[in-house]
């Protein structure tokens, strides 16, 4: 499948190509020639560029495969279509076929935390071990609900988007009283100011509003099939606070849980040979 490569530093070759999301494509990186086979999968707003740091420290003993989600990076998506868990199986399930594996392995940072939760709910016998990066998806979020699945507020959002003036100032108000913290507002108008932003967001939350892991259920998995599974949260994150983390973990024991000396941003150069070490 693979459309072409390039050589990277340290004597690695890049491959990358196209893999079928029902009648869309994800474009994927792939890193590696190790026996073991590990699929990434990046947060919002980023690529599958981003896992390059740990593949160089894994690429001995993992083939990689790092997908850009919806909307993100080469990856050819229409603006109505959705990534589905259906979708998601049957990626892995090529996968697995494809390396002649009977289990692979995941990691997720942020959003492509959910996407990984999503992989164990639905495919929990075809995994190996899960590593969590700042994610997604530990916990039901009413408000994304709230957003993407019900009609009053797809308006609202789509609304909020199309005109956000009125927003911004309610934003402004709910900070100087102390409502929102000042780097959820940070965040959220980082994503928001422009409209080339908003018109981004607009495309990728409907887009992956159909995964929505059921916690219970993720839990229930984890335990009947002792799935090791190794949380990254950062102390300083107020977009996702390790105490959603500790919550989570609660009466699982095959999962662990390290804080970082980070905010939401995570995953560099300096803490990915910690990160790597958790999957060698």
């Amino acid at each position: 499948m693979p459309l072409h490569s390039r050589k990277l530093a340290a004597d690695m070759v890049e491959q990358s190509g196209f893999v079928s999301a029902g009648v869309e494509h994800l474009y994927y990186r792939r890193w590696g020639n190790g026996k073991k086979v590990l699929l990434a999968f990046h947060g919002y707003g980023d690529t599958s560029e981003l896992f390059l740091p740990l593949a160089e420290l894994l690429s001995e003993e993992y083939t990689i495969l790092a997908f850009d989600l919806p909307h993100h990076g080469g990856s050819k998506w229409d603006k109505e279509s959705m990534l589905g868990v259906e979708q998601l199986s049957g990626i892995v399930n090529e996968v697995s076929r494809q390396f002649n594996v009977t289990k692979l392995s995941l990691i997720g940072y942020s959003l492509g935390g959910r996407i990984c939760l999503a992989l164990v709910e639905r495919e929990p016998a075809l995994v190996d071990k899960v590593i969590l990066v700042a994610p997604d998806g530990l916990r039901k979020d009413r408000y994304y609900y709230f957003f993407t699945q019900t009609n009053w507020g797809k308006k609202m959002f789509r609304n909020m988007l199309e005109k956000p003036q009125p927003y911004f100032r309610l934003m402004r108000v709910l900070r100087k009283l102390g409502l929102v913290h000042h780097k959820r507002y940070k965040f959220a108008m980082h994503f928001l100011l422009s409209e080339d932003s908003r018109n981004f967001l607009l495309r990728v939350w409907p887009s992956v509003s159909g995964i929505m892991p059921e916690p219970a259920q993720l839990k229930k998995n984890i335990r009947q099939h002792r799935l090791p599974l190794v949380i990254f949260m950062g102390v300083n994150d107020k977009i996702m606070p390790p105490s959603i983390a500790r919550k989570f973990k609660a009466g699982l024991d095959s999962v662990q849980l390290q804080i970082l000396e980070r905010g939401h941003r995570i995953i560099d150069a300096e803490t990915a040979p910690q990160i790597a070490q958790s999957l060698l």
